[in-house]
């Protein structure tokens, strides 16, 4: 098999290209998503204002030619005007025409529709019939009185009043001129009698107020206002040019708006309708949506630049932050490789792969082979020491223990005599052969039998002052513990616990199953309990046997016998109460079945 070491970073690269991926799809993602939203809102936008715009328009078409309406209206209605029509219309024509010539003379009826002009949009109103033939004028001058007389001849205006009684005439030639002139118009007459029904108002305003509405300078190329009548033909403009869309699509919007259409937005064109609720008129705002267009076009360039840079900014900070985290990865790898027993093997890699994690992931299969080894070796020479250590610490027990008894021994035969040290002696030499045995793991039982013994021991030294309770559950009677496992900690009471307490003094051994498989030992005692420092000392040691000093039995000693049979499976406590103190033991049972646990 070939050796290779890594030469670039073939995983931070993959790594790289995969987020680039997820990044330009997210990217795309939103970009589409941000650019059909924004064609949206400004579609939208650009049909509310449309509508708005044309609705506004025509209302404005509708108050000029209301304002018009309003003027004709107060001629007809004025009753001076109203008694000479009536005049004009009943006299003999001998008489008339001498009435005529008079009004004539006295400009009457010309200074009563001056009166009349309320607007200074109008520029003006006539006031005529075809018969008997009359014809008045105010505003602009009117001289050819033979076209005049032509024109009124055929006018057939009082014939349309017989089913309406105003007509809204759009942008037209002016008939009473013959010049060309284009103006609007509305036409009213005195239908209130069968006398003057024949005569006609009409009042004139000049084509530029309504140019003047429809046009803005922001339709420029790309907008226009259109005027249809009932029939749907084009009032307004009076010339159309048909310039800004194609025939073509100019035919699909009268047909759209004939078929009752009042609104279209495609792409290329668009169109809105409002009618004219006085006039019968529609106004029709027309686009060829070249600023939407425009608009569209440079949301799309924004946000496609924005979200570019914004990616390219976004890959750059991660390809750094890639980097800065392949880096530690690759030294790694290093050290591992370094570590090899062997100074001169490499990492064995399979030919072809260059990937961080598989070179990580055999180069630390190598070092578990080479660890299993070395444990291997290892192994003997750590039993050895563990045995060594707990043989070093059972040796301290027998002194130990010998030093406190015969100390006992005397002091009792001080105070009470050769009878209380013959027995002292009996129980002594009971203890003694169970402390002296080879042994070192015995039974729960046998350690509660020589504990009881001692206890007993210590009762006969201190008479009612003492009192102590055991209590086991039958099923831990063949766990197995090390020797002077629990004795130790109950002379503890006597030596620390009851040294500044007054007596009674008493101890309590309590053993028994727990949950998941386990045991307690719980120890406690009346006494005046553990210093802080102490319980520091003890709680702070950590439980190994390399090195340890042995001191005596002491609550570290027990302590670590306990944990090295039970191979790290135990766990120790130590509180003090009020009063006195508790020691509670807890391990994993490795010889019973208890049925409570």
């Amino acid at each position: 098999m070939k050796k290779y070491r890594l030469s670039n970073s073939h995983f931070k690269t993959r790594l790289f290209m995969g987020i680039s991926v997820l990044l330009i799809t997210l990217a795309l993602a939103v970009s589409l998503i941000f650019s059909v939203t924004s064609v949206s809102s400004t579609i939208d936008a650009e049909k509310l204002s449309a509508l708005g715009l044309t609705q506004r328009i025509a209302m404005q078409v509708d108050n000029l030619y209301e304002q018009m309406n309003i003027a004709a209206t107060s001629i007809t209605k004025n009753s001076t005007l109203k008694s000479i029509v009536t005049e004009l219309n009943t006299k003999d024509p001998s008489e008339t025409v001498e009435y005529m010539s008079w009004l004539e003379q006295e400009r009457t009826i010309q200074k009563l529709l001056v009166n009349m002009m309320f607007s200074p949009i109008i520029s003006n109103v006539i006031l005529y019939s075809r018969d008997p033939q009359y014809f008045y004028y105010t505003g602009t001058y009117l001289n050819d009185s033979q076209h005049i007389q032509a024109v009124l001849s055929a006018d057939t205006t009082a014939d349309s009043f017989r089913d309406k009684t105003v007509i809204y005439r759009g942008p037209s030639q002016n008939p009473w001129l013959t010049s060309s002139q284009t103006v609007l118009s509305v036409q009213r007459n005195f239908s209130d009698s069968r006398v003057t029904e024949g005569t006609v108002v009409s009042v004139q305003v000049p084509y530029r107020e309504l140019e003047e509405l429809c046009t803005q300078a922001s339709f420029e190329g790309e907008k226009e206002i259109f005027l249809l009548d009932g029939n749907g033909e084009i009032l307004y403009p009076a010339d159309p040019d048909f310039s800004l869309l194609p025939q073509k699509q100019y035919k699909e919007i009268l047909e759209g708006i004939g078929e009752g259409k009042t609104a279209c937005y495609t792409f290329p064109y668009s169109y809105f309708s409002s009618p004219n609720e006085n006039t019968g008129f529609t106004t029709v705002l027309i686009s060829n949506n070249k600023a939407v267009q425009r608009q569209i076009k440079s949301y799309v360039i924004s946000t496609v630049l924005v979200v570019l840079a914004a990616l390219l900014v976004t890959l750059g900070i991660v390809f750094c932050i890639l980097s800065v985290i392949t880096k530690p990865l690759n030294q790694l790898i290093d050290s591992v490789d370094a570590l090899s027993k062997d100074s001169d093997a490499k990492l064995q890699i399979p030919p072809g792969s260059l990937d961080e994690f598989k070179i990580l992931r055999s180069s630390l299969d190598q070092m578990v082979k080479n660890l299993k080894l070395s444990l291997e070796k290892n192994y003997e020479l750590q039993i050895r020491e563990s045995n060594a250590s707990l043989a070093a610490l059972q040796a301290q027990i027998d002194p130990h223990f010998l030093y406190n008894a015969l100390n006992s021994i005397s002091a009792a035969s001080e105070i009470y005599g050769s009878e209380m040290t013959t027995i002292m002696c009996q129980e002594f030499s009971s203890m003694m052969q169970y402390v002296t045995s080879s042994k070192q793991t015995v039974t729960l039982a046998e350690e509660l039998r020589h504990t009881e013994n001692y206890l007993n021991f210590m009762k006969l030294s201190n008479e009612d002052n003492f009192s102590y309770t055991l209590e086991t559950e039958p099923e831990l009677y063949t766990l197995t513990v090390p020797k002077m496992c629990i004795q130790p900690l109950v002379e503890n009471s006597f030596k620390h616990g009851f040294k500044s307490t007054l007596p009674p003094w008493s101890i309590s051994v309590v053993c028994r199953c727990a949950p998941e498989n386990q045991f307690e030992i719980i120890i406690s005692d009346n006494g005046c309990g553990f210093t802080e420092e102490m319980i520091r000392s003890v709680t702070e040691m950590p439980l190994t046997f390399h090195g340890v000093e042995i001191n005596g039995l002491g609550l570290n000693n027990t302590f670590s016998r306990m944990s090295l049979l039970y191979k790290g499976n135990f766990k120790y406590s130590i509180e003090n109460l009020n009063p006195g103190s508790r020691i509670t033991l807890k391990g994993v049972i490795l010889n019973v079945d208890c049925d409570c646990c």
